[in-house]
């Protein structure tokens, strides 16, 4: 029985509250405060598969027991940390937690609506964790203890816990424009964000979010639907934000090194630029390839990229002589879309040459 487990901690000034469909089937839930310092202890996230590094409690389960979430993402948990420290004022959202039989409320008053959440175990985060994951990064960073909203709902079977959750991120369709500005946007957005702030991106600083400045050199939604692009090949159907972050960090990393003349245009004004490659256009032309280059060479069970040939295949192209980024060069006069699109197909044709030739040298080797 909960009544002889330990008691870790509760949580007073609960409301009870009930929604009624109006033909005798209630849902009764509570809302409360939980402060930060505690939320690590007393939650955790179901989910399918665990982060590398999680922020909170992450159990996958067996069974019917199995986690539905995505693992966690530690970047958006700290985006939404800076949020809320630099907008201490914003409304944010209540988190959704299932008591899991782990919470009991207790009214002084038979039937009353007003009491106490006693706590005896872990509630499972059915919406909310990166909010949670947020919260919890600030208590452990800088000791920010900070008290979050919830509505915990008892009694649910994991299958109605399930639901839950899908029909609370179905309808979040109708409010995602007030969750991005609490979220930070959509997943290729931080990323972008990321290539823009992270002391390791090719990119750092060079990303334009509202006004211009020198050495910028694409705008954010530019980047964003690159990302996109970038991340369109079936392998990374289940890639993690972080993994993406990593991704684009390493890929365009690898483009500096292989096109190393080329890349020499990022400290250089936009009327000094000599190639195309960091232009827009070579945004573009790369972010397609990615479909070419990195799709292939990602293995989503290990959620490993075989970089080594990702690197050959770069390679290949600068080394091929058949791939001329200058402005005044083979693809002179064409930029954006069109542009993007042309260099791709020249990418394309030039790797499958390439490959063309290895498997004749092959060939050539077994008639020996």
């Amino acid at each position: 029985m909960m009544t002889d487990r330990r008691e870790v901690c509760s949580f007073p000034n609960v409301v009870q509250r009930t929604l009624s469909d109006g033909g005798g089937q209630d849902l009764v839930y509570y809302m409360c405060v939980m402060p930060s310092d505690v939320a690590k202890t007393l939650t955790f996230v179901p989910v399918f598969e665990k982060s590398k590094n999680p922020i909170l409690e992450e159990v996958t389960g067996t069974g019917p027991d199995e986690g539905y979430q995505r693992p966690g993402s530690r970047y958006r948990m700290k985006n939404f940390a800076t949020y809320v420290e630099e907008n201490p004022l914003s409304f944010v959202p209540p988190v959704v937690l299932s008591t899991r039989d782990n919470w009991k409320f207790e009214s002084p008053d038979t039937g009353g609506t007003f009491g106490t959440l006693r706590c005896f175990g872990p509630a499972a985060i059915v919406d909310g964790q990166h909010r949670v994951g947020g919260h919890v990064h600030l208590y452990e960073a800088d000791q920010v203890i900070r008290q979050i909203e919830l509505a915990v709902v008892p009694g649910l079977t994991i299958e109605a816990e399930k639901k839950l959750f899908m029909d609370i991120n179905d309808n979040a369709k109708n409010v995602v424009a007030g969750l991005r500005a609490i979220l930070g946007g959509s997943d290729d957005v931080l990323v972008g964000r990321a290539l823009l702030e992270e002391h390791d991106s090719p990119f750092r600083g060079r990303i334009k979010i509202a006004v211009l400045r020198p050495g910028q050199l694409f705008t954010m939604n530019a980047v964003e639907k690159n990302v996109g692009r970038t991340f369109s090949h079936g392998a990374f159907d289940k890639v993690s934000l972080d993994d993406k972050v990593d991704i684009m960090k390493d890929y365009w990393t690898r483009i500096a090194d292989a096109f190393a003349l080329e890349w020499e245009d990022i400290d250089k004004r936009a009327s000094e630029k000599e190639y195309k490659l960091l232009e827009t256009t070579g945004l573009i032309a790369f972010s397609l390839a990615a479909e070419d280059i990195l799709g292939p060479n990602y293995d989503p069970m290990t959620r490993v990229m075989n970089w080594p040939q990702v690197e050959d295949d770069l390679n290949r192209l600068a080394d091929s002589g058949q791939f001329d980024l200058r402005k005044d060069g083979h693809f002179e006069g064409l930029t954006g879309e069109v542009g993007g699109a042309r260099i791709h197909r020249r990418i394309q044709n030039v790797l499958a040459a390439s490959n063309d030739r290895e498997d004749s040298h092959y060939e050539d080797l077994a008639d020996e």
